[in-house]
């Protein structure tokens, strides 16, 4: 699928018109503005219901019928006297002293001529944006240099080849402007009209709703309506490309330049190992599952829970990066990272860096006030971690705590309150990260040594390192077990405990002493593994612990 500037833009704009509702029902905390989730909800159970297709149907009738109408009746009118000096000092007055007339004060003569039904709404929309198209497409043609005219005359062409060689095409780009501000307008009209008189639409939806106190309903309606607007608007901007394809082609400079920014995006992807989120995040969702029966677990919950998931890691990963680039440089194994290699520069990586920090800061603002005080702390221990090897070996416990606080941080978040319980999970990821942290830098010893550089496998050597390695790991399966009792899990959770045991084993046979070559292989995969599991063995034990 190929994504373009206006795909991204309203990506973006979407998220950000989400924060500001969701900022905005957290500061009013009343019913009648639902945040974003719930409203979210409601829309799509009733996009499962007939009932509001039809009325969808009904209103994207109404707007397509008049916009229609209007555009065949006011291009060629607009064209015309565009064109023709007589026609616009005869009929120029005649429209400028209509226009401002606000139509909508002829609703009521409106429905007494032509009836309740479809026919008079279709007639006011059609009247508004009749003078709207019928302005911009006059004003356009009169806009043509003259000059353009009198070559064609003195190569002997007509009126008519003018109209069709000239004016016509140049119209038409006024006029799909024309069209695109019209969308906009109509539906304003269009909940206007539909709401009084009528039994159907999407107006009377909102009406109909905002009578009955359904203030979630509200936002079905008001959602179904900027969909219908916004698939109007894209159908105009589309079919101008088609049938205006002169005005756009110097575009493709633009989408490269987007190409650009996307590959850029995965270049910062690649320098954070962003696809590495996977050892963590199961611990965060393993922390949801847990919190199943002690609070109500929400959309908006887990999503902001991910938000800041990925902004804390990728804030953390991004100052490693910056912090160690000077050591990276040397090290033979880390020279080709995006900044040592040069493909970040040191700029775009401290941007990164705070855009992260603040992505992980409002959300957890979004989660709760408690969690956002907490979050400049967090973000103070995960950005210590870089330069611990500096000064001690003990910098993988650093790590394993920066990341094991992530259980605890989430049952806060869920819960808001303390829990003994929960810190046992947090325990058990502490160990395992620093253990399989400790793997990780066996790669490195040598240098680390010349550099003067802190590990385990530095300060013990690999063998010892390679132990100490195994009884974190071997302290994290115990610190797993016993979450079966604190929680009293369902006994399906010792299955996957099981499986998470295997994975240990195989994990430590790959890597010997006198063989590293594996290391990557036990690092990647087998912990992206182990991971997960933790994830299905809390959520399977929880969820057949309450079934059963």
């Amino acid at each position: 699928m190929k994504v373009t500037h206006n795909t991204s833009g309203y990506i973006l704009s979407t998220i950000l018109c989400v924060l500001l509702w969701k900022l905005a029902a957290m500061a009013f905390s009343s019913p009648v503005l639902p945040p974003p989730e719930q409203a979210l909800q409601a829309f799509l159970q009733s996009c499962l219901t007939g009932t509001f297709w039809q009325n969808f149907g009904i209103s994207a009738y109404r707007v397509i019928v008049s916009i229609v109408l209007s555009w065949c009746l006011a291009f060629p009118v607009g064209v015309l006297i565009g064109y023709n000096r007589h026609m616009d000092k005869a009929l120029s007055p005649l429209i400028f002293m209509t226009y401002p007339v606000p139509k909508m004060v002829l609703l009521p003569l409106i429905l007494l001529l032509f009836g309740l039904g479809d026919l008079s709404k279709i007639i006011l929309i059609s009247l508004i944006l009749f003078f709207q198209i019928l302005v911009a497409v006059r004003d356009g043609v009169k806009g043509i240099d003259e000059k353009y005219f009198d070559s064609m005359r003195s190569m002997g062409a007509t009126d008519r080849s003018i109209l069709t060689e000239v004016v016509f095409p140049a119209a038409l780009p006024y006029s799909f402007t024309a069209l695109r501000i019209s969308a906009g307008t109509a539906i304003s009209v269009l909940f206007f009209v539909e709401s009084f008189a009528t039994t159907s639409g999407l107006g009377y939806m909102i009406m109909n709703s905002w009578a009955k106190a359904q203030y979630t309903q509200i936002f079905v309606g008001i959602i179904g309506m900027s969909m219908l607007g916004l698939i109007l608007f894209e159908t105009f901007r589309r079919m101008e490309r088609k049938v205006c394809a002169w005005k756009y082609a110097g575009e493709r400079e633009e989408e490269q330049q987007v190409t650009q920014l996307l590959l850029k995006a995965r270049v910062y992807l690649r320098m954070i190992k962003f696809s590495h989120t996977i050892f963590a995040l199961p611990f965060a969702f393993a922390s949801v599952a847990l919190a199943w029966n002690h609070t109500r677990i929400t959309f908006s919950g887990i999503f902001w829970i991910t938000m800041a998931m990925i902004g804390a890691r990728s804030a953390a990963m991004g100052f490693n990066r910056l912090v160690d680039v000077a050591i990276d440089r040397k090290n033979p194994r880390t020279a080709e990272r995006h900044l040592p290699a040069g493909t970040i520069t040191r700029g775009e990586a401290k941007s990164f860096i705070v855009a992260s920090s603040l992505v992980f800061i409002i959300s957890s603002a979004m989660l709760s006030w408690l969690c956002f005080w907490f979050s400049f702390p967090v973000l103070g221990i995960l950005f210590l971690y870089s330069y611990t090897k500096r000064f001690t070996f003990f910098s993988h416990i650093v790590l394993g705590i920066a990341i094991g606080m992530v259980p605890l941080g989430v049952w806060i978040a869920l819960t808001g309150v303390f829990s003994l319980k929960i810190v046992v999970l947090g325990l058990a990821l502490l160990c395992y990260i620093a253990g399989f942290d400790i793997l990780y830098a066996c790669q490195d010893v040598n240098f680390d040594r010349e550099e003067g550089l802190y590990s385990i496998p530095v300060a013990f050597g690999v063998r010892n390192a390679l132990w100490i390695s195994s009884v974190l790991h071997v302290a994290s399966l115990f610190l797993l077990l016993s979450i079966y009792w604190l929680f009293h899990l369902h006994p399906v959770y010792l299955f996957f405990m099981g499986i998470i045991a295997l994975l240990f084993i195989i994990e430590h046979k790959l890597v010997k002493p006198d063989n590293l070559s594996h290391v990557n292989v036990a690092f990647y995969h087998v912990n992206s593994i182990i991971s997960v599991m933790v994830f299905f063995a809390a959520s399977m034990g929880e969820l057949l612990r309450s079934i059963l």
